[in-house]
This record gives structure tokens, C-alpha cells and sequence, in this order.
């Protein structure tokens, strides 16, 4: 008898603690997801400070001097490319051997009396992994098409008008894919040093 009345006690204390906590917790406020450093989209900055890639556009190979290239360990020599609509482009890759894997690839392009930069920004702005910013004071979108493959596409515009596409690949890099975009900007900024400024 004992045992049924403490239990009973323990019942009763245990209903009427229930009856003053409050019918229900209240629910907890929804968190916003902080972007990852590469989802800033804002306006295009205008250039400040044109630059001209006409004189480059026949040559696009010059954009990287064979210090800065082998700087960021890509093979020589380079091979120039026809792109689409007769442009030039300039491809570095850098292969393993014997198998002759490739490991990293660069691709320079350069868009002259078009507006593909404006272009690239309205298709490209809604990616998961996309960003407005300056390199070297010059307006630039960097964007990965899958942010889980070391894939990186850097736009720079460096006039009205003209732009340079810098693709970047870098397999070394599949456990931390982001770092292509940094070596990929690294790759954009060392371009600019040799762009002639426009007159």
C-alpha cells in the first residue's frame, strides 16, 4: 500500500508541475545562413583607370611573362588558341609525368567591343559561389560553377568595352576547391601588370 501511495504522490506532483509550465515553448527564431566570402554580389564598380587590350588581342600569350608563369607552376611553352568568334586565347597546363595527367590549367581570353563582362555578371549572379570585387582597383566577378570541383572563373574589366576571362583549374587543390579562385585572382592581378593603360 505504501508502494501505490508514493507512486501515486510522485503522479500527482509530476501532473501539477506539468499544469504550470507553459503550454509550449516557444519556437526558436529561424537563423539566417551567413554567405560564404565568395556569394557577395553587388553593382559593378566603373573602371577608374582604363587599360587597353587591343594591341594583346593577336598575342594574348603575353599576358603572363615566363617568370610569372612558371611562378605559378605552369608548364612552357604556352599554346595559343582560336575562341569563339575568331579571338584569340592562350592556354598554360601543367601535366604529370609519364602519364601526362593533366594537374592545372589556365585559360586567358580577351573580349574586346563587346560587353560580355556585363553579360557574364547577368548570367552568373544567381550561382551559389559568386562575387563582385576589385582586383588591383579594377571591377572583377569570380564565380564556381560547382563549388566542390577546384574550378575557378575570374572576369576582370579593365575598360568599357573590354574584358580579360580568366579560367583556372587546380587539382591539387580538390580538397580545398575555393583556394583555385585565390590563385585564380593572384593569376588576374599578375595579368594587369601587363596591360597597357589605355590613351
Amino acid at each position: 500500500m505504501a508502494l501505490i501511495t508514493a507512486s501515486s504522490v510522485i503522479m500527482l506532483a509530476g501532473c501539477a508541475g506539468a499544469s504550470n509550465a507553459p503550454a509550449s515553448a516557444p519556437a526558436p527564431a529561424p537563423t539566417t545562413p551567413q554567405p560564404s566570402p565568395i556569394q557577395t554580389v553587388g553593382p559593378i564598380p566603373p573602371v577608374s583607370n582604363p587599360r587597353d587590350i587591343t594591341s594583346l588581342t593577336q598575342r594574348p600569350c603575353e599576358l603572363l611573362t615566363l617568370q610569372q608563369a612558371t611562378g605559378f607552376q605552369l608548364d612552357l611553352p604556352a599554346d595559343q588558341l582560336t575562341g569563339t568568334h575568331g579571338t584569340q586565347r592562350c592556354k598554360w597546363t601543367t601535366t604529370t609525368s609519364p602519364a601526362h595527367e593533366i594537374v592545372r590549367m589556365l585559360d586567358l581570353t580577351l573580349s574586346v567591343n563587346n560587353s560580355d563582362f556585363d553579360t557574364a555578371y547577368d548570367r552568373d549572379r544567381g550561382l551559389p559561389a559568386f562575387e563582385v570585387t576589385s582586383i588591383t582597383d579594377y571591377p572583377a566577378i569570380v564565380r564556381m560553377t560547382n563549388p566542390h570541383l577546384p574550378i575557378c572563373a575570374v572576369r576582370i574589366k579593365v575598360a568599357e568595352q573590354q574584358s580579360i576571362f580568366v579560367d583556372y583549374e587546380d587539382k591539387t587543390l580538390n580538397k580545398n576547391p575555393r583556394q583555385s579562385c585565390e590563385v585564380g585572382k593572384r593569376i588576374a592581378a599578375a595579368v594587369l601588370t601587363n596591360v597597357p593603360p589605355k590613351s
